[in-house]
């Protein structure tokens, strides 16, 4: 074991009742994180639906200061309510804003008055979030699901990452809002690549400025641009120096900064950062064996992608005549 980590301690595997949560930025940006999160649970036999009555957690809206709190409460008590009533109250999150959004409203929601100001408005739609309702749901990452189910990785691996240097990106709503609910260490969090390590990845562990934001800010990536790429720069050449091949995201919207602005901090910087974006979900998805194309969905990336799926082998592109083979991904 790296001395650089400490192995996440193991918890019970989730054996059914997950309402998979989607994710409004995953949807729109990279579909392949939910495509690839299905393909894993189908194959680790992690029970789940996807609600068609769910709706957005307005997490985006609320920390742009565009939708008022009460209206993010209501309806994260409905999401609650509709998770409960179906029987799966165990809602896993692609996106560590809807998990600490969601999560926040609950702590809101164990206060009377606000529970009964949100219940007055549910009543319209003949809901009501109750003792029943608040002692039943769960609120969880989707990679605390995948964590639970880590010990059949093994045998599952249908593509060897060996050599790939592999860097997780802890997402801030994650390991920041509830750090005490946090898989293993807020500081050095490090399940993203545990669970790539059975299939031969080299975790990198802690590294300097690891839990240095992405620079997004949800607004400051539009309002305040030079400020947000300068502080996404910062992490980048971070990385860099830690020679990984990958930098693993459990937040979309981590992953849109990173993988849209790469290549155009790199441009402006003149710096090399000759490593690519993924979602944890994905390059595990990648690992068991997924199609990148019809499972992960790389082509909804602003990176090229292609070099490290060869090194893998995992490409799916034919090569064109003539043309001479390229070497893989990372450095």
């Amino acid at each position: 074991m790296s001395a650089r980590f400490t192995k996440t301690p193991d918890v019970p595997r989730t054996h059914g009742g997950v309402l998979l949560f989607r994710s409004c930025l995953v949807s729109g940006e990279y579909p392949g994180v939910e495509a690839s999160t299905k393909w894993l649970f189908e194959r680790l036999g992690i029970e789940y639906t996807v609600h068609p009555e769910q709706t957005c957690c307005t997490g985006l809206g609320y920390y742009a200061d565009l939708i008022p709190i009460d209206t993010t409460v209501a309806l994260a008590a409905r999401n609650a309510c509709v998770a409960v009533d179906d029987g799966h109250p165990i809602v896993a999150y692609l996106c560590s804003t809807c998990y600490a959004i969601n999560k926040k409203a609950r702590s809101i929601l164990t206060v009377d008055e606000y529970r009964a100001r949100t219940n007055a408005v549910l009543a319209k739609v003949d809901r009501c979030y109750d003792d029943r309702v608040a002692a039943t749901v769960q609120h969880r990452h989707v990679l605390d699901i995948l964590w639970g189910a880590h010990q059949s990785i093994p045998g599952l691996v249908r593509r060897r990452l060996d050599g790939l240097k592999v860097a997780t990106h802890p997402a801030c709503h994650y390991c920041k809002v509830f750090p005490d609910e946090v898989l293993g260490s807020s500081e050095d969090y490090m399940v993203p690549e545990e669970l790539l390590m059975p299939a031969g990845a080299i975790p990198t562990g802690a590294y300097n400025e690891k839990t240095t934001h992405c620079g997004a800010g949800f607004r400051q990536r539009f309002v305040n641009p030079s400020i947000s790429l300068a502080v996404t720069g910062e992490k980048l050449r971070r990385l860099a120096e830690e020679q990984v091949d990958v930098c693993v995201h459990m937040c979309p919207n981590c992953h849109v900064q990173f993988d849209r602005y790469h290549d155009i901090i790199s441009a402006t910087r003149h710096e090399d950062y000759p490593f690519v974006h993924l979602h944890a979900q994905q390059l595990l998805a990648l690992a068991l064996g997924a199609d990148p194309d019809t499972v992960l969905g790389v082509e909804t990336h602003s990176q090229n992608v292609e070099p490290l799926l060869e090194r893998i082998g995992a490409s799916t592109r034919a090569p064109m005549a003539g043309a001479a083979a390229t070497s893989g991904g990372g450095r």
